[in-house]
């Protein structure tokens, strides 16, 4: 068996026995569990067993990742055809027949942000602590690697992604260093990346100075805001009134597109903003069911360190026939040029 092989199916049995970030939190928040539920983000296939354990009559489970179809046996095994996987994107829900053509769709749950199966796999290039190829592709989808963005951006177009994407206030002088390095070789693997980057930015002991730019760059690869965006406004149209919508972020701009879509569309969006258009707040779609977002407390923390930046927002639809208020989400948007 080769060591990529055997790295792999370790990798499977730790997080066949990992509990997902906030699952408890989850539960309890949505609870009673009854219907349809659509997981936008099988990973390792925690949030769907646990809806299957506590009453959900069926998981329609999609994750853009090929590789997670391996944790779909074991709940097979014990639910047979009461879960689904479909090997997409969430963002493409509207393309798929069996979502689509239901009107019994109960709630939709969205555990966003990286797996542990990407982080602790060093050929799917996401860590700066393990040395792989820049790859940061959640799926087998088309488009850039992050060795294509890094060696082929313009210096402007990094620095842009690096700010808007990572909130890295070094982002130009990082940029700078990037285009300066890869013209002497490119840059290939995530340990040179994060080398040039540790170069510009100061230590800090809470997090990695590489961690801002790596967010960025996977946020560009995987277009994460765009799709989120997608997936909130079918999730809004397609879940039956008295449904729920639950959102796991773990970080910033993410949580802010979340709260800023449940604030619109529950009619608490301010009118005071030269960035967006006046909205009616006449029948509002969704109320939120937490006010403020559910963290995770200090014992899940001890376990689980990854749990630190996550938030937890749920949202119940209160109407079938909402005013159409939200045409699109505001996110920061660069185009890459390649």
């Amino acid at each position: 068996m080769s060591y990529k092989i055997k790295y792999f199916w370790e990798i499977i049995k730790i997080l066949e026995a990992h509990e997902p970030v906030l699952l408890k939190d989850f539960i309890k928040l949505v609870t009673p569990i009854t219907g349809c539920w659509v997981d936008c983000t099988f990973g390792a296939g925690g949030y769907s067993r646990a809806l299957l354990q506590n009453g959900a009559s069926q998981v329609l489970a999609i994750d853009k990742d090929s590789e997670t179809k391996v944790f779909l046996k074991s709940i097979q095994n014990e639910y047979g055809n009461l879960i689904k996987f479909y090997n997409q994107s969430f963002a493409d829900m509207e393309t798929n027949d069996d979502i689509t053509n239901r009107d019994d769709i109960d709630g939709i749950v969205l555990d966003l942000g990286v797996s542990s199966m990407h982080l602790d796999n060093p050929s799917r290039g996401f860590s700066f602590r393990k040395n792989g190829p820049l790859d940061m592709r959640m799926g087998n989808q088309p488009g850039p690697t992050a060795s294509e963005i890094v060696n082929l951006c313009s210096e402007a177009t990094l620095a842009d992604l690096i700010f808007f994407y990572g909130q890295e206030r070094k982002a130009r002088k990082i940029a700078n260093r990037i285009v300066e390095e890869r013209k002497k070789k490119e840059i290939n693997t995530t340990f040179e990346l994060a080398e040039i980057i540790r170069a510009i930015v100061p230590k800090n002991f809470k997090k990695d100075p590489s961690t801002r730019t790596f967010q960025a760059i996977r946020i560009a690869v995987n277009n994460e805001l765009k799709d989120l965006s997608k997936a909130l406004i079918f999730a809004e149209k397609k879940v039956r009134r008295g449904g729920t919508i639950a959102v796991i972020t773990f970080h910033s701009l993410e949580d802010k597109i979340v709260k800023d879509f449940g604030k619109t569309m529950s009619g608490k969006a301010s009118s005071i903003n030269r960035y967006r258009p006046l909205v009616s707040k006449n029948y509002p779609s969704l109320i939120p069911v937490n006010k403020k977002p559910v963290v995770a407390a200090i014992d899940e923390l001890d376990r689980n360190k990854r749990a630190r930046s996550a938030k937890l927002r749920v949202y119940k639809k209160v109407s079938d026939n909402p005013s159409r208020i939200l045409a699109n989400i505001e996110f920061p948007e660069v185009e890459l040029g390649i």
